[in-house]
């Protein structure tokens, strides 16, 4: 498991006080954020360079990568869900308006930090699958002018 946080000790989740876990979880919401402005710019890539890119690339692979970053997208959404309401709860729970059972929630935090980071890893596969595939295409357009320093 890859970690969001270089942390002190192994059982960080477990041990951490509230207002920690509460800072860990905005950074996780944070990060899972920009991912999803990179997926709506590869997405944007694809469109722009759809039709040069099918004329390398098999349409079913183009197909398959443009599902690949829509379910990214709505995994991405989920897990900003669950990230708010791991922090509402941590609100709510400094507050002592509820009361939680604090084992299962740092499991449940646990879990949502696992799933952030295969969202993540995915995320960068993708990421490494489009720019590949979009720089053999630019690589194949010659610019028009070639500028010179003196």
């Amino acid at each position: 498991m890859i970690s969001f946080r270089t942390r002190p000790k192994g059982r960080y989740i477990e041990q951490a006080s509230w207002q920690d876990l509460y800072i860990l979880i905005e950074k996780w919401k944070h990060t899972i954020e920009f991912k999803e402005q990179e997926i709506e710019f590869l997405e944007r890539l694809i469109e722009t360079y759809f039709i040069k890119l099918l004329l390398q690339e098999n349409l079913d692979d183009l197909i398959v990568l443009q599902g690949d970053l829509r379910n990214v997208r709505i995994q991405a959404k989920r897990l900003l869900l669950r990230t708010q309401t791991h922090m509402t709860h941590i609100i709510d729970l400094l507050d002592s308006s509820i009361a939680l059972d604090e084992e299962a929630f740092r499991t449940e935090l646990a879990v949502l930090e696992d799933h952030s980071t295969d969202f993540i890893d995915v995320v960068n596969q993708l990421c490494f699958t489009v720019f590949k595939l979009t720089k053999s295409v630019l690589d194949k357009d010659k610019p028009k002018f070639i500028w010179k320093y003196n």
